[in-house]
């Protein structure tokens, strides 16, 4: 992806509904620790917050720089980790651990049966703003980051 210069997405973590995938030794996001490592001028998106692996996911994102979070989804899976985890508590340790320059909105949400839900947006904006995130932080999160790892210019044709 290097020569290509753009982002590799790597889906860790809870696999789909009842029939998925709950547990393999390659679910871990650290498993991606190594391959960053060696690769630091690609960028890598863990999306879904890692999807159950919150731990591992932050510690990542802390040790590779080149390691973004996508937040998409309805993140149901909070509702079967220890802890009291939302994703207004996500949003809150991940702007902790690595601020708003890694974390996008939505990069792994055209891959759902039922495609994209606006709801999923309302509720993550609600979030954010509830956290009193500034606006810049928000654009960043829902649509800046995402437009400067696709290269998509936001401001064209105006």
């Amino acid at each position: 992806m290097r020569e290509y210069n753009i982002p590799v997405l790597v889906h860790f973590g809870i696999q789909g509904g009842g029939g998925g995938i709950a547990w393999h030794e390659n679910i871990n996001p650290l498993k991606l620790h190594n391959v960053a490592k060696d690769f630091p001028d690609v960028t890598f998106v863990v999306p879904h917050f890692g999807c159950a692996w919150i731990r591992e996911t932050l510690q990542l994102c802390w040790a590779c720089r080149n390691v973004c979070i996508d937040t998409s989804g309805s993140n149901q899976w909070v509702a079967w980790v220890d802890g009291d985890w939302t994703t207004k508590k996500l949003f809150r340790k991940y702007m902790e651990t690595i601020g708003p320059e890694r974390i996008i909105f939505g990069s792994d949400s055209s891959y759902f049966p039922r495609g994209f839900a606006v709801r999923y947006l309302d509720d993550q904006i609600r979030d954010c703003r509830e956290l009193n995130l500034t606006h810049e932080q928000q654009q960043l999160i829902f649509g800046g980051n995402a437009a400067r790892l696709f290269k998509i210019d936001l401001h064209a044709g105006t």
